[in-house]
């Protein structure tokens, strides 16, 4: 989802407090498979992006490892707690010589650590927030948002372009009908937007579309564009 590859660049709106999980799973099943397009830049366009989530055990702890082939360019592969879709870990591929571009990991006890290649990025760091969620997993994770007791909630992020922990908040704005190629559904509509002071120097906004019923499914996710116009990433069919 192009949301994975720009800059999102506090104060905890939520009626919950950092030191406590926000999400909850909302019965995303154990084994689950559906596709969308994915928009990467403006030299590559939509690429069609295949997603596989299957739950796995480890430690006696349940977790979801999700699987993220956009086209034959990246692979991503990522691993969110089950019952709060926390990111575990989060791998990104480039499957043209099977290099690692970025990785994150989290030690359990705020110890994070985090890669990334192109900015040279190789550090440890301590960070006890119970709320990071990692962007290639944002189209899972935020399935478990508290739509019925909260509006918004911040959370983390760690991401090259800022290279340490980036404080983001989503918020649901309203209920929407969505069309996309894989039908029409009932929505949630959120806005995703770097949180406290920094959100001054980096106003960028974007929008994602979660069903109102069920697991809250991904439908589409859509920003602005450089022209003017709208770059959408939307889902094609469920497996």
């Amino acid at each position: 989802m192009k949301s994975l590859h720009l800059l999102f660049v506090s104060l905890l709106i939520a009626t919950v407090t950092t030191g406590q999980s926000v999400f909850k799973n909302p019965g995303i099943p154990e084994s689950e498979s559906f596709v969308i397009t994915d928009f990467i830049d403006n030299t590559i366009g939509h690429v069609e992006t295949k997603i596989n989530i299957s739950l796995k055990e480890r430690n006696n702890q349940k977790y979801y490892h999700i699987q993220v082939e956009e086209g034959d360019l990246f692979l991503n592969e990522i691993e969110v707690n089950y019952n709060d879709l926390t990111t575990i870990s989060e791998k990104r591929i480039n499957k043209k010589d099977n290099s690692v571009e970025e990785y994150y990991q989290n030690f359990g006890n705020g110890k994070i650590h985090f890669f990334n290649k192109e900015k040279g990025i190789d550090k440890d760091f301590n960070n006890t927030d119970k709320n990071i969620y990692s962007r290639y997993a944002y189209f899972i994770s935020f399935r478990g948002f508290p739509f019925d007791a909260s509006k918004s909630v911040t959370f983390d992020t760690y991401m090259f372009e800022y290279g340490d922990a980036l404080s983001m908040k989503v918020t649901v704005l309203s209920k929407q009908t969505v069309t996309v190629k894989a039908g029409t559904f009932e929505c949630y509509k959120m806005e995703l937007a770097v949180a406290g002071w920094l959100s001054l120097f980096a106003p960028f906004k974007s929008y994602l579309y979660f069903t109102v019923g069920g697991t809250h499914q991904f439908i589409k996710y859509e920003e602005k564009a450089d022209n003017g116009g709208w770059n959408t990433d939307e889902l094609i069919r469920i497996n």
